[in-house]
Protein backbone atom coordinates (compact mmCIF):
# COMPACT_ATOMS: atom_id res chain seq x y z
CA UNK A 1 0.00 0.00 0.00
CA UNK A 2 2.90 2.55 0.66
CA UNK A 3 4.92 1.59 -2.45
CA UNK A 4 1.36 2.32 -3.98
CA UNK A 5 0.88 5.67 -2.72
CA UNK A 6 4.53 6.72 -3.52
CA UNK A 7 4.00 5.67 -6.77
CA UNK A 8 0.93 8.02 -6.94
CA UNK A 9 2.77 11.17 -5.12
CA UNK A 10 5.79 10.65 -8.02
CA UNK A 11 3.67 10.37 -10.78
CA UNK A 12 1.68 13.56 -9.25
CA UNK A 13 5.13 15.48 -8.80
CA UNK A 14 5.96 14.29 -12.46
CA UNK A 15 2.27 15.38 -13.84
CA UNK A 16 2.81 19.31 -11.80
CA UNK A 17 6.16 19.66 -13.08
CA UNK A 18 5.29 18.76 -16.37
CA UNK A 19 2.17 21.53 -16.47
CA UNK A 20 4.37 23.97 -14.61
CA UNK A 21 7.21 23.57 -17.71
CA UNK A 22 4.45 24.09 -20.00
CA UNK A 23 2.83 27.47 -18.84
CA UNK A 24 6.39 28.72 -18.46
CA UNK A 25 7.11 27.67 -22.46
CA UNK A 26 3.68 28.88 -22.97
CA UNK A 27 4.78 32.09 -21.30
CA UNK A 28 7.70 32.86 -23.86
CA UNK A 29 5.21 33.93 -26.48
CA UNK A 30 5.39 37.67 -26.79
CA UNK A 31 3.90 41.14 -26.76
CA UNK A 32 5.73 43.49 -29.05
CA UNK A 33 5.28 47.86 -28.82
CA UNK A 34 5.78 49.36 -32.60
CA UNK A 35 6.16 51.91 -34.14
CA UNK A 36 7.53 54.34 -37.17
CA UNK A 37 10.69 53.67 -37.80
CA UNK A 38 11.29 57.55 -38.02
CA UNK A 39 9.70 57.77 -34.06
CA UNK A 40 12.56 59.03 -31.95
CA UNK A 41 11.18 56.08 -28.93
CA UNK A 42 13.62 53.60 -28.94
CA UNK A 43 12.59 52.64 -25.62
CA UNK A 44 9.53 52.87 -22.81
CA UNK A 45 9.27 51.77 -19.37
CA UNK A 46 5.50 49.22 -19.26
CA UNK A 47 4.18 51.78 -16.61
CA UNK A 48 4.31 54.67 -19.39
CA UNK A 49 2.91 52.10 -21.84
CA UNK A 50 -0.03 51.47 -19.33
CA UNK A 51 -0.69 55.24 -18.74
CA UNK A 52 -0.42 56.25 -22.49
CA UNK A 53 -3.03 53.07 -23.44
CA UNK A 54 -5.05 54.46 -20.49
CA UNK A 55 -4.82 58.32 -21.74
CA UNK A 56 -3.19 59.68 -18.75
CA UNK A 57 0.17 60.45 -20.44
CA UNK A 58 0.87 61.14 -23.87
CA UNK A 59 4.44 61.60 -24.08
CA UNK A 60 7.17 60.33 -23.80
CA UNK A 61 10.43 62.08 -22.85
CA UNK A 62 9.12 64.95 -24.94
CA UNK A 63 7.90 63.02 -27.97
CA UNK A 64 4.23 62.40 -28.46
CA UNK A 65 2.85 59.05 -28.57
CA UNK A 66 -0.50 58.21 -30.21
CA UNK A 67 -1.87 54.76 -29.05
CA UNK A 68 -3.61 52.42 -31.59
CA UNK A 69 -5.94 49.37 -30.16
CA UNK A 70 -6.70 46.31 -32.07
CA UNK A 71 -10.35 45.42 -32.62
CA UNK A 72 -11.68 43.54 -29.32
CA UNK A 73 -11.44 39.58 -29.77
CA UNK A 74 -8.14 39.56 -30.84
CA UNK A 75 -5.24 37.65 -30.19
CA UNK A 76 -3.10 40.86 -30.38
CA UNK A 77 -5.52 42.72 -28.25
CA UNK A 78 -6.31 40.10 -25.49
CA UNK A 79 -2.58 39.51 -24.85
CA UNK A 80 -1.56 42.69 -24.79
CA UNK A 81 -4.12 43.11 -22.29
CA UNK A 82 -3.44 40.48 -20.20
CA UNK A 83 0.79 40.65 -20.33
CA UNK A 84 0.66 44.49 -20.54
CA UNK A 85 -1.73 45.97 -19.00
CA UNK A 86 -2.87 43.45 -16.12
CA UNK A 87 -6.19 43.56 -17.52
CA UNK A 88 -9.16 42.13 -19.32
CA UNK A 89 -11.14 43.22 -22.06
CA UNK A 90 -14.20 43.97 -19.38
CA UNK A 91 -12.27 45.93 -17.41
CA UNK A 92 -10.43 47.74 -20.14
CA UNK A 93 -13.53 48.67 -21.93
CA UNK A 94 -15.18 49.67 -18.85
CA UNK A 95 -12.25 51.94 -18.06
CA UNK A 96 -13.04 53.79 -21.25
CA UNK A 97 -16.80 53.89 -20.55
CA UNK A 98 -16.49 56.02 -17.37
CA UNK A 99 -13.64 58.44 -18.68
CA UNK A 100 -15.66 59.21 -21.32
CA UNK A 101 -18.70 59.28 -19.61
CA UNK A 102 -16.87 61.72 -16.98
CA UNK A 103 -15.35 63.61 -19.88
CA UNK A 104 -11.78 62.39 -19.36
CA UNK A 105 -11.14 61.59 -22.62
CA UNK A 106 -11.44 58.70 -25.55
CA UNK A 107 -9.99 55.37 -26.02
CA UNK A 108 -7.74 54.69 -28.60
CA UNK A 109 -8.27 54.37 -32.29
CA UNK A 110 -9.06 50.16 -33.09
CA UNK A 111 -7.66 49.13 -36.44
CA UNK A 112 -9.06 45.33 -37.42
CA UNK A 113 -5.93 43.78 -38.35
CA UNK A 114 -1.98 44.44 -38.43
CA UNK A 115 -1.94 45.14 -42.02
CA UNK A 116 -4.11 48.18 -41.30
CA UNK A 117 -1.93 48.91 -37.57
CA UNK A 118 0.99 48.65 -40.23
CA UNK A 119 -0.26 51.15 -42.74
CA UNK A 120 -1.36 53.61 -40.00
CA UNK A 121 1.49 53.73 -38.06
CA UNK A 122 3.53 54.26 -41.67
CA UNK A 123 0.90 57.11 -41.53
CA UNK A 124 0.90 58.36 -38.34
CA UNK A 125 4.52 59.20 -37.66
CA UNK A 126 3.31 59.66 -33.61
CA UNK A 127 1.65 56.52 -33.26
CA UNK A 128 2.28 53.36 -31.35
CA UNK A 129 0.82 50.04 -31.36
CA UNK A 130 1.12 45.81 -30.58
CA UNK A 131 1.39 42.64 -31.87
CA UNK A 132 1.66 39.25 -30.59
CA UNK A 133 4.27 36.92 -31.87
CA UNK A 134 3.98 32.84 -30.82
CA UNK A 135 6.35 31.34 -29.26
CA UNK A 136 9.49 30.67 -30.93
CA UNK A 137 9.10 33.75 -33.43
CA UNK A 138 10.11 37.03 -34.29
CA UNK A 139 8.08 40.31 -35.40
CA UNK A 140 7.56 40.68 -39.15
CA UNK A 141 7.80 44.39 -39.60
CA UNK A 142 7.04 46.51 -43.04
CA UNK A 143 10.10 48.77 -44.02
CA UNK A 144 9.49 51.75 -42.22
CA UNK A 145 8.37 50.12 -38.50
CA UNK A 146 10.49 49.39 -35.51
CA UNK A 147 10.23 47.48 -32.57
CA UNK A 148 10.36 49.75 -29.13
CA UNK A 149 11.97 47.81 -26.45
CA UNK A 150 10.16 47.34 -23.14
CA UNK A 151 12.24 48.36 -20.09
Amino acid sequence: MIARTTSFVKAAASIGLYLMLGVVGAASAEVYVVSSASHPVNEIAIRELRSIYKGRLSQVNGHRLTPLNTAPGTTDRDEFLQRIMNLNELDYTGYWHVRRYTGQGTPPVEVDSKEELFATLKEQPDGIGYVWVPPGSKPKLPDGLKVIRLK
